[in-house]
């Protein structure tokens, strides 16, 4: 069992390992140290390459190891990765998300890090709580990867973009709050633009956000309590999304708005790709997406047609007619490092990790006074466009990290782009100024790897995000929720139920 304690140095094997570069000898995972061990990574897509970025050089100067990036595809990611896995790909980490860890923990894949973490990672083991550890753990207290938990505890992570210049033109002056408010949004734009534009593309399915990826936009979603796939009611009851007594109506509604029009018609078909062109081009007036998103389509579209940041809007968690509005915080596991029990060289891959950490400012932020300022209140400032160009793809190669310090200095990060500051003011900013009630907190953030859980609820989510799209687009009604519900039996919801059920009665 690792005890967790507060420390900033090496245990003293690892930093005498990683000093000399020598091989260390009667343990059981042996240090070969930087220069000795090609690292060969997997992470979430990106648009860069992550090989010749500025930050691979920078990484490997700082650690002295030299490490080859690897992707997955931005479409059926978890597929690829378990297929590779199985296929016994020489992956020596991986950086995942919750859902594919889960998936990787339930095959039997991942390599156990107590021992590793032990005598190579003090200061990883130091840079998260317990509860965060436990989070990567089993029930016995095996840990099976290295959290890395997302920085902001709230944050409306998924939203929709607008043209508000189309929507000026057309008689919009406010920003819907309320569903009702929306849905007349969209039915003004679509009489007075008609076919010109498509109203509202999506869904947006970002591939590492848990309970983000669903079928349906998430601000709508609030307004039927809607806040996870899975919650718990008013009595501490654990329910799936599907019992939820706003579930049916929601998707009532998505299928209300897509037989008027008011819908992207090829909804059940859309990628995030499609639906950053349409949007980028000019081609559709509201968009679904995430910072992430808006990264890139935010100043494509001004550039493609002509708008300012100041034509852009964003719609945040919309309120029911009983004034409900429900968003799940996003305090919680972003991603994951693990390392597959393939990997030959693990204790090697900890150091790597380790050794990032040791230079976490200067590899994620760059250097005091000239990719950053701390102003008056201790808050960092970066100085654009050089922070931007030299550390604007940092986030990527993240493993292990001193979270309360990220945490401090994480929010210069979002500055790094207008696109991305311009949304984070109009969403979370004013919503945890204007409406910060709104935020649900997720009893599941910190769970324990349960092994039901882990088991069977990707099979779960695929069941439910394919029948919410078939609602959505009219090949099914709501009246096959019957169905639904026994396939998701079938698939073994209860028994994930009886296990989430039992973690919150344990703690």
């Amino acid at each position: 069992m690792i005890i967790l304690i507060a420390c900033t140095v090496f245990a003293k094997g690892a930093s005498e390992a990683s000093a000399t570069g020598e091989k260390k000898t009667g343990t059981k995972n042996a240090l070969l140290g930087p220069g000795n061990v090609t690292i060969k990574s997997v992470y979430q897509n990106v648009t860069f390459d992550p090989n010749t970025d500025l930050m691979a050089g920078l990484i490997e100067k700082s650690t002295g190891y030299k490490a080859e990036y690897f992707t997955l595809p931005a479409q059926n990611a978890d597929e690829k990765l378990a297929l590779e896995v199985a296929s016994g790909v020489n992956y020596d980490i991986i950086r995942c998300s919750r859902s594919q860890f889960n998936m990787l923990l339930a095959s039997n894949a991942l390599m156990p890090l107590n021992d590793l973490l032990d005598e190579y990672g003090q200061d990883i083991i130091a840079g998260h709580t317990q509860e965060t550890w436990d989070a990567v753990s089993d029930k016995n207290k095996v840990i099976y990867g290295i959290p890395y938990k997302y920085a902001a505890d709230k944050e409306v992570a998924s939203f929709i973009v607008c043209r508000k210049d189309l929507m000026k033109k057309a008689g919009i002056t406010e920003m819907p709050i309320t569903l009702d408010e929306f849905y007349n949004t969209l039915v003004t734009l679509k009489k007075y633009y008609g076919n010109q534009y498509i109203i509202l593309t999506g869904p947006y399915l970002p591939a590492t956000e848990k309970n983000e990826n669903w079928k349906f936009p998430k601000v709508i979603a609030s307004a039927f309590g809607i806040w996870g796939e899975w919650m718990t009611d008013e009595n501490g009851k654990v329910i799936y999304m599907t019992e939820a007594k706003g579930f049916k109506p929601m998707l009532e509604f998505m299928n209300k708005l897509y037989n008027e029009g008011l819908l992207d018609p090829d909804w059940a078909v859309s990628t995030n790709d499609s639906v950053a062109e349409k949007f980028s081009s000019g081609k559709a007036i509201m968009a679904c997406s995430s910072r992430t998103g808006c990264t890139t389509m935010s100043p494509a579209v001004i550039k493609n047609v002509g708008i300012t940041y100041d034509d852009l809007s964003y719609i945040s968690p919309l309120e029911g007619k009983d004034g409900t509005c429900t968003y799940m915080m996003t305090e919680a596991i972003s991603s994951i490092s693990v390392i597959p029990k393939s990997c030959k060289h693990p204790a090697d891959v900890i150091n790597w990790c380790h050794l990032k950490l040791q230079d976490q400012l200067y590899l994620n932020f760059g250097i005091e006074g000239t990719h950053f300022t701390y102003d008056a209140d201790g808050n960092m400032t970066p100085n654009n466009p050089l922070f931007a160009n030299e550390r604007g793809n940092s986030y990527w190669y993240c493993n292990a990290m001193d979270m309360a310090k990220y945490q401090k200095d994480w929010p210069a990060r979002i500055r790094k782009s207008e696109a991305q500051w311009q949304c984070w003011k109009g969403t979370t900013i004013a919503t945890v100024n204007s409406r910060d009630h709104v935020f649900v907190d997720n009893p599941f953030k910190f769970m324990t790897a349960q092994e039901n859980y882990s088991k069977f609820n990707s099979a779960l989510h695929t069941s439910l995000n394919d029948f919410v799209v078939q609602v959505i687009c009219g090949s099914k009604t709501v009246d096959g929720i019957n169905m639904l519900e026994k396939d998701l039996a079938a698939n073994n919801l209860n028994q994930v139920r009886a296990e989430l059920q039992a973690y919150l009665g344990a703690k």
